[in-house]
């Protein structure tokens, strides 16, 4: 639930392809925004390239309080900010720092639906440059595939990480 005092994170679902115009509306109206952008190999029929493009297709963050969806909603380009039961969907601090420290890793990252990975195993990482983070052991993978869950939006983060670098945590 949204706090009216304090900041907090919510997914904001854009138009196709809007997502940094989007952006750039919402830090123009004074909005904290994050657009997570990922470097990804595209291949045309003359050449490699790399290219920069949004993590999650059609979604970014942003910071609100309590009284401020409506401006968000109202800014071009806009298509609903996510909800559950009538409620805006919040997301931790955490959840957004996860999602830097991945990208800043420079591993390659994909994007899987949550429900995929529900029948997963909750793990930590123990080592590296992810110590500390929890999320989703995926069981279709013998190689240890890591997921962090963004709830609010449905989606994951996954990465491949070693199993000898992961504990088991029980589920909450």
């Amino acid at each position: 639930m949204l706090s009216s005092t304090k900041s907090q994170w919510v997914a904001v679902y854009t138009q196709s392809h809007a997502e940094r115009q989007v952006l750039n509306r919402l830090t123009q109206q004074g909005f904290e925004a994050y657009l997570p952008i990922v470097e990804v190999k595209r291949h045309w029929s003359d050449r490699l390239k790399l290219v920069q493009v949004p993590l999650f297709t059609s979604y970014l963050f942003v910071k609100i309080k309590k009284n401020e969806p409506i401006l968000i909603r109202n800014t071009q380009g806009v298509v609903y900010i996510v909800s559950f039961r009538n409620e805006i969907a919040t997301i931790s601090d955490n959840e957004i720092e996860s999602i830097r420290r991945f990208i800043a890793q420079k591993q390659e990252l994909f994007v899987e639906e949550t429900r995929q990975l529900r029948k997963g195993a909750a793990v930590k990482i123990i080592e590296g440059p992810f110590a500390g983070m929890t999320g989703t052991l995926v069981d279709n993978c013998k190689n240890g595939n890591f997921a962090v869950r963004i709830e609010a939006i449905g989606l994951s983060l996954v990465t491949h990480i070693d199993r000898l670098m992961l504990e088991y945590t029980p589920e909450e």
